[in-house]
């Protein structure tokens, strides 16, 4: 009885341990990170700040499955950014320097438009089938100067990205599987704090 208990107990337990939280982002400094193509990126105050600018911060590890959390505030209105997922590590030769392949989370201080907060958007990736719900960013998203969270997650050719809590948009049929994650300058100024990954 007592081997049966210590069994179970540990089956219980094992799938803890495998869905860990990994800090990607240590409040002090881009340990874990690689700044490309000449981008903006500093840490001050346990903040992680995007300084206008281009290029991109990319992961030094490569991930497949896992749910990704992250707290962002933009700092002015219009400013953009963007998470990149299953990223490859090269970037373009070209004024932005971004990702020549992967996927765009959009992350821009608008709701409307072609490519609104949380858009999902191809880069040199094949293409996929996207919903996106407009009535629900519009409802749950905090305005400029606030705290915003995103949760993006990831499991094989699935995609699904929340906004404080609520889902907003998806992506299926996504065939890059795996690759790096990256936060993307594309001229705006805003903050990122409490990177967190949990592997699937």
């Amino acid at each position: 009885m007592r081997t049966i208990l210590i069994l179970l107990l540990f089956g219980l337990t094992l799938p803890c341990l495998q869905a860990q939280k990994e800090k990607l982002f240590n409040g002090k400094d881009l340990t874990g990170w690689s700044i490309e193509s000449d981008g903006q990126f500093s840490v001050h105050d346990g903040l992680l700040r995007v300084n206008k600018g281009t290029g991109w911060l990319r992961s030094d590890e490569e991930y497949a499955d896992y749910s990704l959390m992250m707290k962002f505030r933009f700092l002015e209105p219009g400013a953009n950014s963007g998470i990149f997922i299953r990223t490859g590590p090269d970037s373009k030769d070209d004024e932005g320097g971004w990702p020549t392949e992967g996927y765009q989370v959009q992350c821009r201080d608008t709701l409307a438009g072609e490519f609104p907060l949380g858009h999902l958007i191809p880069y040199g990736a094949p293409p996929f089938e996207e919903a996106f719900f407009e009535d629900v960013l519009r409802e749950t998203y905090k305005q400029t100067g606030k705290w915003n969270t995103f949760k993006i997650h990831c499991e094989g050719e699935s995609v699904k990205i929340f906004l404080n809590g609520k889902l907003i948009g998806s992506g299926e049929s996504i065939k890059k599987l795996s690759g790096h994650i990256g936060i993307q300058g594309e001229h705006g100024l805003l903050e990122f704090k409490k990177i967190i990954l949990r592997r699937s």
